[in-house]
């Protein structure tokens, strides 16, 4: 017969994990995480601190984890976009409105977690800074990889610089995530995106 000490132990949870963790993100990406007390994420979440703190860890570990995971899956969507046998065009198209879709997902928008929320952390939570940094260079990284690719194929000019292109995608992707949050419409960000990305695929003559 089972202790008492072996029955807690394999008690189950009171709490519903992925429940918790979504009003946890939704909370972070709405006031970032300065600005969100321990007792904002009691209530978002449904716990007593005391429950978060044994089951997710600190403050700063709840935010860092939706961060890196919606990193992924930008990250992923970009390789599968990317990575299709659309042209170059027809791909970064279908990543950004991809993007634009999550960042004006909500009611109000948002934009992104990361992008809008995370430069404001950065200097005071190094770890934090660290996840912006490392989002930052794989998409610099995937971004520059295609565009190499494209320009191997022929299908950029030859004098397109891949690195420096890269960055003006993910400058355009940062804005956009701004606007989105700022209350831009879907329509105006899709044109923006499009404005740069066919500025890139021309050379410049668009």
């Amino acid at each position: 017969m089972r202790s008492g000490t072996d029955m807690a132990s394999v008690r189950p949870r009171k709490f519903d994990e992925d429940q918790a963790r979504a009003g946890a993100m939704t909370l972070f990406w709405e006031k970032g995480r300065s600005a969100t007390s321990l007792d904002d994420l009691a209530l978002a979440m449904n716990m007593n601190r005391p429950s978060i703190y044994n089951a997710f860890g600190n403050k700063e570990a709840i935010y860092r984890r939706p961060l890196q995971r919606l990193c992924g899956h930008l990250v992923q969507g970009m390789q599968v976009t990317l990575g299709s046998d659309k042209s170059l065009a027809a791909g970064l198209y279908a990543f950004f409105d991809q993007a634009i879709e999550v960042y004006c997902g909500n009611n109000p928008p948002l934009g992104c977690l990361m992008i809008c929320t995370a430069p404001g952390e950065a200097l005071n939570h190094p770890e934090v800074g660290s996840d912006l940094k490392a989002l930052i260079q794989r998409l610099d990284a995937g971004f520059t990889a295609r565009l190499d690719k494209a320009k191997q194929d022929g299908d950029l000019p030859g004098s397109t610089q891949p690195k420096l292109a890269a960055q003006l995608l993910q400058a355009t992707l940062q804005s956009v995530a701004l606007r989105a949050r700022s209350g831009h419409s879907k329509a105006s960000l899709r044109k923006l995106a499009r404005y740069t990305i066919d500025l890139i695929v021309s050379g410049g003559s668009g």
